[in-house]
């Protein structure tokens, strides 16, 4: 079955979930919101922000190709400045579909294939320096890439090439340029390729928006309204434990700036707000979570959540230097500190306030044992 391995990964998170908490949901949250409308929230939420995103990834990723392609052959400064650009329009695309952990994206050695990271072990920077050192010719094939480690081939490694030392791709017919535009066309299949998985004949897309009649993958709609929650909690956990708390460290002398995520390329600061926009939407798109919410009496939840997701952006936006700075610079601990405790405060009112009033179930998320 297509999506035996999702099914039986929704499966074993439900459980646990229910396991953990000792008990069912009671009666009175599980009727929070009705079926008509947790699968007009599912189908909103799918149509309006997650096919939307992973097409918008996989134009980006297409035309990375394109100038990648037409840079390495023949490099100069005016295309170099293009390639940039592109790079940061499909990283963009990426961290705002990044936030989404379920469906075709864990298909396939799962979301590493996009972006592996956090690289803990260094694993995948020392495969990338071998690969460059040695020019190993085995990784510019059509489809090599997708055979080798996810290292080697994600938008990390894309990165690395044009970033840590850019002089290696300005050499006419270089070896670092034909390596970047195998990565670029790797990652424009995959972004295709999870696009089809959601759109195409026998959809991920129709599992969601079929749940209330229960599915290969879902056992009802509320089941898949969860999901959508749980990413929700879930990407709020990700900025806040693994974007700014691991590099921060415990104190100053322990400040890891290269622990933070695309230093090299200097956004991780833009990576956290795209993330924290995504959440947004989540609210703010029509029949989304705050309009459900609005329906249901508990408008309160919604623009609390609302308001302070608009705070941590607006304290985003005063930062006048790159994530990779601020984590090593004392005079910007006590901002940093202030900005974790309102990233904490959205976590607990989302993953409690909002799922109570909801009546719905956050599962385990990416971060759960950090």
């Amino acid at each position: 079955m297509p999506f035996l391995k999702a099914f039986k990964r929704t499966l074993k998170c439900t459980s646990a979930t229910l396991l953990l908490s000792g008990t069912l949901l009671s009666p009175a949250s599980a009727d929070a919101i009705s079926t008509d409308q947790a699968t007009a929230l599912i189908a909103a939420l799918t149509d309006q922000l997650v096919v939307p995103a992973y097409t918008e990834l996989a134009e980006e990723s297409s035309q990375l190709v394109e100038v990648l392609d037409s840079y390495c052959a023949a490099p100069n400064t005016g295309d170099r400045s293009k390639v940039e650009t592109q790079f940061h329009s499909t990283m963009d695309a990426w961290q705002r579909a990044q936030i989404i952990q379920f469906g075709p994206i864990y298909e396939n050695k799962g979301p590493a294939r996009i972006q592996f990271w956090p690289d803990k072990r260094g694993t995948g920077q020392r495969q990338l320096r071998q690969v460059l050192n040695n020019q190993d010719e085995t990784v510019l094939p059509s489809g090599a890439l997708a055979e080798k480690s996810v290292a080697l081939g994600d938008l990390q490694a894309l990165e690395y090439v044009l970033y840590n030392d850019p002089e290696l791709t300005t050499q006419p017919d270089s070896f670092a340029c034909h390596y970047a535009l195998a990565i670029a066309r790797n990652q424009e299949v995959h972004a295709a390729d999870i696009v089809q998985m959601w759109v195409g004949a026998d959809s991920y897309r129709d599992q969601v928006l079929n749940a209330a009649d229960g599915t290969d993958v879902f056992f009802d709609e509320k089941e898949a309204a969860s999901r959508f929650l749980n990413d929700m909690a879930g990407a709020i956990d990700v900025i806040r434990l693994q974007k700014i708390d691991r590099p921060m460290g415990l104190t100053i002398t322990g400040a890891r700036p290269k622990r933070t995520e695309n230093w090299r390329s200097g956004r991780s600061l833009r990576n956290i707000q795209l993330n924290l926009e995504s959440v947004q939407h989540f609210l703010a798109v029509e029949d989304g979570f705050g309009d459900v919410l609005s329906d249901i009496g508990k408008e309160t939840t919604s623009q609390a959540a609302q308001q302070l997701i608009s705070e941590i952006l607006g304290h985003l936006a005063a930062f006048d230097q790159p994530m990779s700075k601020l984590v090593a610079n004392p005079d910007a601990r006590g901002d940093l500190e202030s900005l974790l405790t309102k990233l904490r405060s959205l976590q607990s009112l989302v993953r409690e306030q909002l799922a109570q009033d909801l009546g719905l179930v956050p599962g385990f998320n990416a971060t759960d044992g950090d």
